[in-house]
Formats: structure tokens, sequence, C-alpha cells
């Protein structure tokens, strides 16, 4: 099973910033060797002296060097901004495991689930269940009842002022007393 990575949603921002950083690790001599750069540096600087004063860094605003350069490290950027992908996902999963529906709101299992589903299934497409089981979600003590008793309603949490988590293909936050009071449980 081949995964896709959507390497559409990765920003310019992005690229430059890795592409800058893969440069740091990078000599002179190494950029202005790879194949048409050399060409297109010397004819920029006529006379070599000037050349010993540059950085990788400044050797690619020389114009037509940074599109050369760049498709010459397209893949190491692409690998690099992929694993970057996989460590947010893994904070985000970890920071999740972590909520606390005595202490923290929904809203914050929310933006996190949110942050997640973005990353998993627009960059990744990768499925949420991988890497969070929703009927694990730790759950407020004094709501735990009505938790369990609606989970077809796709409820899976609820914090400690009766926010809840509902939604199976959307998130949304409920209040406890809306879904109580929709199943005519007031």
């Amino acid at each position: 099973m081949a995964m896709y990575m959507d390497y559409s949603k990765m920003t310019k921002d992005d690229f430059d910033r890795i592409l800058y950083a893969r440069l740091n690790e990078e000599t002179l001599q190494s950029i202005v060797n790879i194949p048409d750069v050399s060409e297109i540096v010397s004819k920029h600087f006529e006379n070599d002296i000037y050349l010993n004063e540059e950085t990788p860094q400044s050797i690619v605003n020389v114009p037509g060097v940074y599109e050369i350069v760049s498709r010459h490290f397209n893949n190491d950027i692409f690998e690099e901004w992929e694993y970057e992908q996989y460590i947010k996902v893994k904070e985000i999963v970890e920071r999740i495991r972590l909520w606390n529906p005595e202490l923290q709101r929904t809203i914050v299992l929310l933006n996190l689930l949110n942050e997640l589903t973005g990353i998993l299934y627009d960059t990744l497409d990768l499925k949420l269940d991988k890497y969070v089981n929703l009927r694990a979600l730790p759950v407020r003590e004094f709501h735990k009842e009505s938790v369990e008793k609606y989970s077809a309603y796709h409820i899976w949490t609820c914090d400690f002022e009766g926010s809840c988590l509902v939604g199976a293909e959307k998130f949304e936050i409920e209040p406890i007393d809306s879904i109580l009071h929709r199943f005519g449980d007031d």
C-alpha cells in the first residue's frame, strides 16, 4: 500500500526554510559544483576574488541559481518536510493524550483534533483512527454515563463545563444539556 503525500500543502516559506537550512550544511564549492551553477556564477563574478567572499546562501541569490539549486535539493527538501509533518502529528497526538476534561475545556481538544485531521487528511492522506481512539478519550466523571449512553450519537467526551465533543465526520462542541434534551433525558 503506497502512501500519498500532498506536497502542494508545502508553502514557499516552508520550502525556502528547509532549503536554506540545507545550504548551511554545504560549502561554497559544493554549491558552485552543481551542474549549470558554475556557468552562471562565473558570468556573475568575473573576478574569482569576489566569489571567495560569498556564502552558499548568497550564491543562491544570484539570478538563475535559486531555480537550479532548489531542483537539485528538491527530494531532500520534500523528505525533510514530510518528516516534519510526522513530527507534528506525534506532538499533537501526545497533547490529545494529555488532555484532561477535569481541567481543560473541550475547545482545546477540538482545536487539536482539527489541526491533526488537517495534517492527516490533507497532507499525509492518513486516517485519524490510526492515531487517536476517540472512544478512549477521557470523560469528566460526572458525564461519563451520558457519554456512554449516547455513544451512537457520536458523543466522544465532555469537559467540566458540560461541553461535549460530538460528530462523526466533522467535530463540533455541543452542550450536554442540549444532547440530553434531544433524547428526552432532561
